[in-house]
């Protein structure tokens, strides 16, 4: 049983590191069961990819992504501070955002995400980088 612990243990360790060695990856929690009596926070790495960002759980042997934002269609629509019962779930020092995608194929959801200064700076830099034409979400001289 050790045995396999410790496998385990490296299997999470080895895939991790491998995700946080691509170009672009950041610690990024993101909060899940909304709908539900007890919302939570997940630890997660997200990915900036030239199409989406790519957000990965932590906690998980899967190869794929968990979920794709696609950066088409994405807008950072609040930024606050973790409340008080949120600070000690989310890592230290981050910042929550709240961001909507599915606006302009007519079914917007909303995503909240927890980052760090500097992830939420090129988070938002990402965001504004896109080429002209490729963002929905940016007006034509923002």
């Amino acid at each position: 049983m050790v045995g396999l612990a410790i496998l385990v243990v490296a299997l999470f360790s080895m895939r991790r590191r491998s995700i946080t060695r691509l170009s672009g990856a950041f610690d990024c929690s993101t909060r899940v069961g909304d709908g539900t009596r007890r919302p939570r926070w997940r630890l997660g790495v997200g990915v900036f990819t030239v199409t989406a960002l790519a957000w990965y759980p932590v906690f998980s042997l899967g190869r794929r992504p968990a979920f794709l934002l696609p950066r088409s269609d994405l807008e950072i629509t609040a930024r606050n501070a973790p409340d008080p019962d949120e600070q000690y779930a989310v890592l230290p020092d981050a910042q929550i955002i709240t961001c909507r995608y599915g606006t302009h194929d007519g079914d917007p959801r909303d995503v909240l995400l927890a980052l760090d200064s500097e992830a939420l700076s090129a988070f938002s830099s990402w965001l504004e980088s896109a080429p002209p034409g490729s963002n929905l979400t940016m007006g034509r001289f923002t």
